[in-house]
């Protein structure tokens, strides 16, 4: 059998030309390496080392040069727990953690059947178990082995592509509103749970949705690192075949189980508007009467920036005191796209809607409803309320509201509400039941 010829661990770590990783928003990256290595005519084996736990190993792409030929790759785990390592020791003399000298019969679990100098047989927890060497033959990092065949000897760089689970980036806002205006924060967080660190890397990050044959979802405690960029170290952007890409202006050092928190954009008065909105029950359902709750929105003025998706915190300041609003889901947003944020439940605002006459049959739907709309805050508000009412031809709604419009199979009615006071409207309901 011919031997294996590499460089070591620590001269292929010192010979790195280059590590980019490119991350999907979907808990998934691309990891591309450059290394050098010196291949011998002599040798049919090359083993590369150092890849992260979660490499998805039939994506592994390997570019040899021309005058080596590859045949077939092995992908072999590393095997370093408690139990890999007593199994090395089964029949063989060990110690516990008492320096007592002991023989190790067999492994159960957690646990070992050991025998003492004196002959008696008794049960001890792996972690009490002293071995006095590592072996050799146990693998202590993942590897691939490469079955290749070179027809020259040589000294050359190979570049190396995979995928690896477990690494992702998310992106979440901090917008804070002043009055009328806002400023909105974006930051992006890099998380790394692929059991392998990278160092000095170049770093792309890739917002979309794209198309996977599984769906990876795994979590970890991260470490938190902060990076603040200035005006000159800007992270550029570019979009490309259907999604964006976002490359950091700098190398990163990112180690396994770490999350790095990074300054994406920052946008100031940003032009707001406050909206009210209360969704009404359908008049053919409505019995009696019932009070409705007024939600709270912001319209944000479109942006000439996209917004991978992520979370946005709302917040405003209560003399010099920091208030969070709420917070909402993004989806990714195309730029020029104004966005509406809905922040909670208003306080101070609802709505009761009261059936003042039915006068139905079997084949005709007529109802007379009230809506009484309570302010009692200290401002001018405009609510909106969205009534559903399935619109047939000969369906009629009358109205001592003005404004009102129609959106598909929704009555969307627009009422100003001074301070501290309330304003009501009738609506009457006429249609054919199905």
């Amino acid at each position: 059998m011919k031997k294996i010829f590499l460089l070591s661990t620590f001269v292929l770590t010192q010979t790195i030309f280059a590590s980019t990783l490119t991350i999907y928003n979907s808990n998934i990256a691309l990891v591309h390496e450059s290394h050098e290595f010196e291949i011998s005519k002599k040798e049919d084996h090359l083993l590369y080392n150092h890849l992260p736990d979660t490499l998805v190993d039939d994506s592994v792409n390997i570019n040899f040069p021309q005058s080596v030929t590859l045949y077939s790759q092995v992908y072999k785990r590393k095997k370093i727990t408690i139990a890999d390592l007593a199994k090395k020791f089964i029949r063989k003399k060990v110690s516990l953690t008492d320096k007592r000298e002991i023989e190790l019969l067999h492994i159960n679990g957690n646990h070992a059947i050991v025998k003492a100098s004196d002959g008696k047989i008794f049960i001890v927890k792996l972690s009490e178990l002293v071995f006095p060497y590592f072996p050799k033959d146990l693998q202590t990092t993942n590897s691939l082995d490469f079955h290749i065949e070179a027809a020259k000897n040589l000294k050359t760089e190979v570049d190396i592509s995979y995928l690896a689970k477990n690494i992702k980036f998310s992106t979440d806002y901090i917008l804070n509103i002043d009055k009328s205006k806002a400023t909105l924060q974006a930051w992006i967080d890099i998380t790394n749970n692929s059991g392998k660190d990278f160092k000095n890397t170049t770093v792309n990050l890739i917002a979309g949705d794209i198309n996977r044959v599984h769906n990876y979802n795994n979590s970890v405690a991260y470490r938190s690192m902060e990076v603040t960029l200035n005006k000159e170290n800007t992270i550029s952007h570019k979009a490309i075949g259907g999604y964006h890409k976002y490359t950091l202006p700098f190398k990163v050092n990112l180690n396994a189980y770490e999350k790095r928190r990074i300054k994406l954009f920052k946008y100031i008065d940003i032009p707001i508007q406050n909206n009210y909105v209360s969704k009404m029950s359908s008049p053919t359902y409505l019995m009696g009467e019932r009070s409705s709750n007024v939600n709270r929105e912001i319209t944000l003025k479109a942006l000439n920036k996209a917004l991978p998706a992520g979370k946005i915190r709302i917040y405003t300041k209560d003399e010099q005191e920091l208030l969070l609003l709420g917070e909402e889901s993004l989806q990714n947003t195309p730029k020029k796209t104004s966005l509406v944020l809905k922040i909670g439940k208003d306080f101070d605002t609802k709505v009761v809607q009261k059936v003042i006459s039915r006068k139905d049959t079997n084949k005709r739907f007529n109802a007379t409803i009230e809506y009484i709309i309570k302010n009692h805050s200290n401002e001018k508000k405009t609510v909106t309320l969205e009534i559903p009412f399935y619109y047939r031809k000969d369906a009629k709604v009358i109205s001592n509201q003005k404004h009102y419009f129609k959106n598909a199979n929704m009555l969307i009615f627009k009422v100003n509400v001074q301070a501290n006071s309330q304003k009501s409207f009738t609506a009457k309901f006429i249609s054919k039941r199905k």
